[in-house]
């Protein structure tokens, strides 16, 4: 850079940054186009040299010279792309003239230009993706897919396999460990180097050579040192690499090693146990010891997976250490080592289950160590259990007699925390996280209670004894010792709920823990879903002990549900009934009865609205049971009866619509409601009849109760909801005449709604949030509706012929509240998703009932598929894809092209064809954007043809134009306009490549 060109650059810097008073509008732009000016010249290379002699020879300050070196590091690596990295070879050299020849300084200076270099290389993509034309970060993007750790071609071997490399980083790292910013460079240099795959390690003798050298230098390291929180976050990822890339070589080692891997393994974990825990106790935002205790937890998952099946004595006792730690950190002292809170008491949120979600993939690996050992693991659960029972038993006494002291309080806080650890972990140790799949037990517990058996440590009759002392309130059972471990444990809990019981008897509920009720709710119902009346066919051996106890026609079967009915946890009940083989036990039993009963006595709005619903729907779910078609009647007359009645007397007072607005009368309202939709919720294929035959002559009143109520939205919502419920559980098992009454109903609710809100203003903030919920419930009741065309169960339609589609039914709601569907509430995300979701439903089923809609709906409908194309998430943008990709299919194939619907439809050809050379739709959806407009251009060929034309015109410039015209040649080469399968499949790879060509050079970033 010469220096007329540095002196008018300062000029017009002094100008720009001037104060308005002092130049002219004229000046600054003047001043403005030399910068402009200056950025058009191709001459990067000597403002390159003119910034590095700048820093080599004036002293600057450091953020200065640092900024201007990464500036001169994101050119250069950018002008590799141009030069094949001319530029970069010709600075590396001037850096080393300055490193071999110069001053300290200029040392330390050419250090620092090594550096940026090598941090903009590793790590920064964005400032130097810049400018790039998108086929070249296309290939940086493979490249670094492609290698995800060090992988190394053999190439690497004479640099990478040296002996001397790896005992020479891990001493690099010992000496600057103390200094933050270089221990982290050196430290990620060893993960990465733990990570070694590739060409440069295929050979077994390489990889196990590789391994034995890089674990003796790592347990080297930390064996002798004392590891800090920022640096455990760095082992513990060496660790998880060294498991994930050589698990399958571990074992292949010399059984010392092994040993020794393990034994360090262990000790690592449990010290990022202890920091974990004292983290978890403070407000500081940095959690290394956690996520390095996660990763320690993640590798044994690994490792127990992989060498679990044949078990030696040292995984035995690391499995045992690791187990105790964890329990320790949980508890208080003596029996643990949890950080007290210094007596402040923990907030706990809404969310009950905080320390179940927060802590999951923590309990399943602890869960895992303990089925490892359940000799040992068991019993302490069960002890410690005992001992703190009896503790909370002796505060319960105290209180009962005295106020406790701030000292006891501490205590009884300290030991609900203890007993809902113990309970979090046992649950895990005795079951296995089954969603989506059957709920068994495990196999390793099943095993244990064999031995038990076999060993003459467990016997049938002390196990059922102490089931039989839960009911009979007995404290210690008869031969306790000889107890299955197992129900040991579940004695332990039952009777925590026992003493709960106790103390809501006498007035002390207040001071017994919401979060203690929760676990011990949450560990029944996850152990009745696997232990109580096994299926005995899954297993391949069964514990006799277990089997005596809990199977199928055992009198403890019965036994153990009793307890669960006696309490009102809806959601464990209802798991428990939905469950044939268990129902059959409960539905004859005198708690069920009870239960029934006390339900119909209770005082309107005495339940929350969630329990409600599930007791009815248990009550329903408990009734399939029923073999006999007149026990099952009479069991639903049980039930429903009561209900029906309190809704006609209801409605037939003379005077409901003076008092419907009474707040004692709309609890009455609200309870009717929530206890039809625990009934719809409960049908079955076996009971909808009786219950639809029940609830239809009442759902054809509330449209007209929906109308009374349209200022009241929590009834408003409970009747479109009640409807939603009755069309997704029991109409798919309707008869077409019942069906129909249905369909009568809910279009019938539908527009008396629509009616309530056409044009309705309102002031309120949370009016946009009712009308979303309220529309959310209607698209559901609307969608449900139509799947009926999708699953039709039912098995007796007596030849009956009924018009009416489920279609005809999801339009005509949809025509009620599409005037009511505005632009802001398609914002709601879920909401927006159930809309889109419907009419893609529809398209599927019914394509000519789109092409046949008024004008007016048509025109709103794809105008709102416009929209969901341009201003929503994937998800949407899938769903309008589809939407247009099959009207367009059916618009071809039935020759509809001069409808009105053809017309409305063809706009979307440029619009695809624009979002998707603009890359405005996601990569994931280009193929299904791809054939979507096959089907379009199979449409409209003559507009295809123009369209392309215009887009090549619009080119500035010439070699741009020739390149797109080609890639449009080749677009449609071999591609039949038919709409079959074949030619749209080779569409949709022709567009692939055509994408990737154009972007390639018609996009810049």
């Amino acid at each position: 850079m010469t220096d007329q060109i540095i002196s008018e650059l300062e000029n017009a810097a002094g100008i720009i940054m001037a104060p308005p008073n002092v130049v002219t509008n004229e000046q600054r732009h003047a001043a403005e186009s030399i910068f402009l000016d200056f950025r058009k010249n191709s001459d990067r290379v000597s403002l390159r040299q003119y910034l590095l002699q700048y820093v080599t020879m004036r002293e600057v300050p450091p953020f200065v010279r640092d900024r201007i070196l990464q500036v001169i590091a994101i050119m250069v690596k950018r002008a590799s792309i141009d030069d094949s990295g001319r530029e970069r070879a010709n600075l590396l050299q001037e850096v080393e003239n300055l490193i071999v020849n110069a001053e300290p300084h200029k040392k330390i200076l050419g250090c620092n230009i090594i550096s940026n270099l090598m941090q903009e290389y590793a790590t920064t993509v964005k400032s130097t993706d810049v400018g790039l034309p998108w086929g070249s970060i296309y290939e940086s993007v493979y490249e670094s897919d492609s290698a995800p750790a060090l992988k190394l071609t053999a190439s690497w071997s004479e640099i990478i396999l040296t002996p001397d490399l790896l005992p020479l980083m891990f001493q690099i790292y010992w000496k600057v460990r103390e200094s933050e910013q270089l221990a982290h460079h050196s430290l990620t240099c060893l993960v990465q180097l733990g990570s070694l795959s590739g060409g440069i390690v295929s050979s077994d003798e390489v990889r196990l050579k590789y391994l034995h050298s890089y674990l003796m230098t790592f347990f080297n390291l930390i064996s002798n040192v004392t590891i800090k929180n920022k640096e455990s976050l760095g082992i513990s990822n060496i660790v998880k690499k060294l498991i994930i890339f050589y698990i399958h070589d571990v074992s292949k080692l010399p059984e010392t090693i092994q040993d020794t891997l393990l034994d360090e393994f262990t000790r690592l974990t449990c010290n990022f146990c202890d920091g974990a825990a004292i983290e978890e106790t403070q407000s500081d935002e940095d959690a290394y010891f956690c996520d390095a205790f996660d990763n320690m937890l993640e590798a044994w998952t690994t490792i127990l997976q992989e060498f679990g099946s044949s078990l030696d004595n040292n995984l035995l006792e690391c499995s045992k250490q690791i187990f105790n730690k964890y329990l320790q950190c949980h508890l208080a002292p003596l029996d643990g080592c949890r950080q007290s809170n210094n007596g402040e008491v923990e907030d706990i949120e809404d969310n009950e289950d905080n320390d179940r979600i927060r802590f999951k993939d923590q309990l399943q690996t602890i869960g895992m160590f303990g089925r490892i050992v359940p000799g040992h693991a068991l019993p302490v659960l069960f002890k410690l259990l005992e001992v703190r029972i009896e503790k909370l038993v002796n505060h319960i006494q105290t209180m009962q007699s005295r106020a406790m002291n701030i000292s006891e309080a501490v205590a009884l806080d300290n030991l609900f925390e203890d007993i809902h650890w113990i309970i979090l972990i046992s649950g895990h140790v005795l079951c296995m996280d089954s969603d989506g799949e059957t709920p068994m037990i495990p196999s390793e517990i099943m095993q244990y209670s064999i031995e038990q058996h076999n060993r003459h440590e467990t016997t049938l009759d002390a196990t059922v004894k102490a089931l039989v002392a839960v009911e009979s309130k007995v404290a210690i059972p008869e031969n306790f010792n000889h107890c299955d471990h197992v129900i040991r444990i579940v004695f332990n809990v039952m009777k925590l709920c026992a003493v709960e019981d106790y103390a809501v008897s006498i007035k002390l509920a207040h001071f017994m823990s919401p979060e203690v009720g929760s676990t011990l709710m949450w560990f029944l119902k996850r152990w009745c879903l696997s232990y109580l009346l096994p299926v005995e066919n899954y297993y391949q051996e069964l514990s006799p002990t277990l089997i005596g106890c809990l199977g199928k026609d055992t009198d403890c079967a019965k036994l153990v549900s009793e307890p669960v009915l006696l309490r009102d946890t809806v959601d464990l009940f209802c798991d428990i009934v939905c469950v044939k083989q268990k129902s059959t036990h409960i539905v004859k039993t005198e708690s069920m009865r009870n239960l029934i009963q006390l339900h119909e006595q209770m005082i309107p709005g005495t339940l929350p609205p969630n329990i409600l619903r599930g007791l009815c729907k248990g009550f329903v779910l408990a009734g399939v049971a029923l073999q006999n078609p007149q026990d099952m009647n009479s069991y639903y007359e049980m039930i429903l009866t009561p209900v029906q009645q309190r809704f006609k007397n209801l409605l037939g007072q003379e005077d409901f619509t003076r008092i419907c607005h009474q707040e004692k009368v709309q609890k009455i309202v609200i309870d009717i409601l929530e206890c039809f939709i625990g009934i719809a919720k409960g049908s079955q294929m076996a009971s909808v009849e009786i219950l639809f035959h029940f609830l239809a002559p009442m759902l054809s009143e509330l449209p007209v109760f929906l109308t009374v109520y349209s200022n009241y939205q929590v009834i408003v919502q409970l009747i479109l909801e009640l409807f939603g419920q009755c069309a997704k559980y029991m109409l798919c098992y309707l008869s077409p005449i019942d069906s129909k009454r249905l369909y009568e109903s809910s279009l019938a609710t539908v527009q008396a709604y629509a009616k309530c809100n056409a044009g309705r203003l309102s002031t309120e903030s949370i009016a946009e949030e009712n009308s979303f919920q309220d529309l959310a419930l209607v698209l559901d009741l609307l969608t449900f509706i139509l799947s009926k065309d999708c699953i039709d169960l039912c098995t007796n339609t007596n030849n009956e012929e009924i018009n009416v589609t489920a279609s005809d039914v999801s339009l005509f709601g949809l025509n009620f509240i599409m005037p009511l569907m505005t632009m802001d509430l398609l914002k709601y995300p879920s909401l927006c998703a159930q809309y889109y979701r419907l009419l893609v439903l529809i398209n599927d089923i019914y394509p000519e009932k789109i092409c046949n809609l008024p004008s007016d709906l048509l025109h709103t409908l794809l105008r709102s598929v416009e929209i969901g194309l341009t201003n929503f998430g994937s998800d949407i943008v899938q769903a309008c894809l589809d939407f247009v990709q099959g009207m367009a299919t059916y618009t071809f194939r039935h020759n509809l092209l001069n409808t009105p619907f053809s017309q409305g439809l063809k706009p979307f050809l440029k619009l695809l064809m624009d979002l998707t050379l603009s890359h405005q739709i996601n990569s994931d959806l280009m193929s299904s954007a791809s054939t979507c407009i096959y089907a379009l251009v199979c449409c409209y060929q003559d507009e295809y043809q123009m369209l392309v034309q215009s887009l090549i015109q619009v080119q500035s410039d010439p070699m741009t134009a020739e390149r797109l015209a080609a890639a449009f040649n080749n677009l449609m080469l071999n591609v039949a306009t038919t709409c079959e399968r074949q030619p749209k499949l080779r569409f949709r790879d022709n567009f692939d490549k055509f994408i990737a060509n154009v972007h390639g050079f018609l996009l810049v970033k």
